[in-house]
C-alpha cells in the first residue's frame, strides 16, 4: 500500500501508480504538520510499504521538513518520495533530503517527466538520479578561515577518481579554462586533480608547446598539476577532470554521460540562449550542472527564467592556473559546506 499526504491540487498525481502496479493508494488530502502526523498518526499505518509526501501539503519549513523525515527513519522502515515539482538540484532542501539518504525525490515540471520519476520511484531499486555514485562525497573541512578567497582554507577529500565532465553547448565559452582552474583549485585547496583532454581540439599540445613543462610518466606537469592527453594516468587522484570540447549536434559524448558529475558551460549573450536551451534539451536524459560564464548581472534574472532556476555563475578568468578564482562556485560544484 501508498500512503499519500497531499494538497487538493495533487491529488490525482498517483492514479496511474495505483492502475499499473496494483497498488492501492490511501489519500490523505489537506494541509499537515509533518512532525505532528509522525508523532501522533502514522503508528495507523506502519503497515504500509511507501509513503508519498507531496510538498505543498506539509506546513513546516524545508529545514524543518527534513527533521521530521529524520525522526520518521529512526521509527519505521519503508521507502519515503517526496513530490517537489521544480525543486532545483542546487537546492539546500534537496542536498539536506540526499544526505538523509531520501533520494526519490521527484523534481520535474512536465506531467510526462513527472510520471516517470514516479514510475522510477516504486521500482526496486528507486530513482537513481540522486544517488551519489561515490558514497566518499561526504567531505569535512580542516582549517576553515571565514574569508572565501583566502587561499589556506584546506579540505580533506575521502574519494578516488571521481570523474567531473566540463563540456560546453558552442565554442569559446571557457571550457579549457575552466577545467584548468578547476583542477588548479582542488589541488590548491587539500585535494588532488588531474586534467584529461578528452576532446579533438588539441588545446593541450599548444599549451605544452608554449610553457615546455617537465613530463613525468603519462603526465605533463605545471604549476604542480598533471596533465593527461589519454585516461591512462599515473596514479590514483581524488578528481580527474575530463574536458569534453563541445556537445555538438545529435551525439553527446561518452565521457560526457559516463562521468560521476557532468558540467555544462555557457555563456548568456541574448544570441547564445537558443543554443544553451537546445543543448540542455539533448542531455535531458542524464543529470547535468550549468555553469554561466561570465553572465552580466542584468541578464542573470532572464536566465533564470528562460532556461533554468538550477546554474551556477564563475567569473571568466584568462589565468589557466589561477587556483584563486570562483572558490564559491567550486565549493558548489563539489558540494562542500
Amino acid at each position: 500500500m501508498i500512503l499519500y499526504l497531499t494538497s487538493s491540487n495533487k491529488v490525482n498525481l498517483l492514479d496511474f501508480i495505483e492502475i499499473e502496479l496494483e497498488l492501492p493508494v490511501k489519500k490523505l488530502i489537506g494541509s499537515f504538520s509533518l512532525n505532528s502526523f509522525v508523532v501522533k498518526d502514522m503508528r495507523f499505518y506502519s503497515h504500509v510499504r511507501y509513503l508519498a509526501i507531496e510538498r505543498g501539503a506539509i506546513k513546516e519549513t524545508d529545514k524543518e521538513m527534513v527533521q521530521a523525515l529524520l525522526s520518521f527513519q529512526m521509527m519505521y522502515e519503508m521507502r519515503i518520495i517526496v513530490i517537489s515539482e521544480g525543486l532545483p538540484e542546487s537546492s539546500p532542501f534537496l542536498q539536506e533530503l540526499i544526505q538523509a539518504e531520501i533520494t526519490n525525490v521527484v523534481t520535474e515540471t512536465e506531467i510526462d517527466r513527472i510520471n516517470d520519476e514516479i514510475r522510477e520511484c516504486f521500482t526496486e531499486e528507486g530513482l537513481q538520479r540522486y544517488i551519489p555514485t561515490h558514497e566518499q562525497f561526504i567531505i569535512y573541512e580542516e582549517n576553515f578561515h571565514t574569508t572565501p578567497s583566502d587561499n589556506e582554507v584546506q579540505y580533506q577529500f575521502n574519494c578516488s577518481n571521481v570523474t567531473i565532465a566540463i563540456a560546453g553547448c558552442d565554442r569559446r565559452v571557457g571550457v579549457t579554462t575552466t577545467a584548468f582552474n578547476l583542477v588548479c583549485w582542488i589541488n590548491a585547496h587539500g585535494g588532488s586533480a588531474c586534467y584529461v583532454e578528452a576532446n579533438s581540439n588539441n588545446h593541450l599540445a599548444h599549451i605544452i608547446q608554449l610553457f615546455k613543462p617537465e613530463q613525468s610518466g603519462n603526465a605533463y606537469v605545471m604549476e604542480g598539476a598533471d596533465f593527461y592527453f589519454t585516461k591512462e594516468l599515473n596514479r590514483v587522484y581524488n578528481f580527474i577532470v575530463m574536458d569534453c570540447g563541445v556537445i555538438r549536434e545529435g551525439t553527446i559524448q561518452e565521457d560526457f554521460t559516463n562521468s560521476d558529475i557532468r558540467l555544462l558551460c555557457s555563456s548568456a549573450m541574448p544570441y547564445e540562449l537558443a543554443r544553451l536551451y537546445r543543448t540542455m534539451e539533448r542531455c535531458k536524459d542524464i543529470s547535468i550542472q550549468v555553469l554561466g560564464i561570465f553572465v552580466p548581472d542584468n541578464i542573470k534574472s532572464n536566465l533564470k527564467k528562460i532556461i533554468t532556476q538550477d546554474i551556477i555563475y564563475c567569473k571568466s578568468t584568462h589565468d589557466l592556473f589561477d587556483s584563486k578564482a570562483n572558490f564559491d562556485s567550486y565549493r558548489r560544484i563539489l558540494h562542500l559546506k
